[in-house]
């Protein structure tokens, strides 16, 4: 593990009801951990402050962690989208907690080796945001934001994310190649493929 020495805390979106999807992709299985569990073990390698934000079902995804040293958060405005989650899952940091990476539950094809590169570049400068990156250009989660943003993600109301606290704050925005970021599970589709790749029904 390379927990990190200053107080960092990782909060997993999973509030949605991925109604693209048609069914909770926070439960779809790869090699039979579902994608909550899997990415909640993944958080737990690089800190032990980790919270998930649940909303649609939250009760079969407290349920799914029960055994993990995981903080729950439930956001009754899941529907309002991403954006609500994080204000909801901000304002639950710790006090001293220095940085928040947003991370969300079906980013699967991220891994130690990502995250591990992620958090040391975060390291060299704390008070600079960091986005993951793919080849176009194109800025996502996983999102590392310093304290001094916290006050701003807290106040979010609706909308798909972060991005109008990031455009504020360009002036310290980096961010990383990371193409792994950019392959998520949203639709059917997407499934059929991630089950092939995994040989699973």
């Amino acid at each position: 593990m390379i927990k990190s020495p200053r107080p960092i805390e990782i909060i997993i979106l999973a509030a949605g009801n991925s109604s693209r999807l048609g069914q909770s992709k926070q439960l779809v299985e790869i090699n039979k951990q579902s994608l909550l569990l899997r990415q909640c073990l993944l958080a737990l390698e690089f800190t032990d402050n980790v919270s998930c934000v649940f909303g649609d079902q939250y009760q079969k995804m407290v349920d799914e962690i029960a055994d993990l040293p995981v903080k729950y958060i439930i956001n009754e405005n899941w529907q309002q989208g991403l954006a609500s989650s994080i204000a909801k899952g901000v304002s639950a940091l710790n006090s001293n907690t220095q940085a928040v990476m947003l991370l969300l539950v079906d980013q699967w094809q991220l891994g130690i080796d990502e995250l591990t590169l992620f958090i040391r570049k975060w390291q060299k400068k704390p008070e600079y945001i960091y986005t993951a990156s793919n080849d176009t250009g194109i800025k996502g989660p996983p999102v590392i934001f310093p304290q001094h943003c916290f006050s701003d993600l807290s106040q979010l109301k609706r909308g798909h994310g972060a991005k109008s606290v990031i455009d504020q704050h360009t002036k310290i925005l980096r961010s990383i190649r990371m193409p792994a970021a950019f392959i998520d599970l949203d639709t059917p589709k997407q499934l059929t493929e991630l089950k092939k790749l995994y040989n699973t029904n």
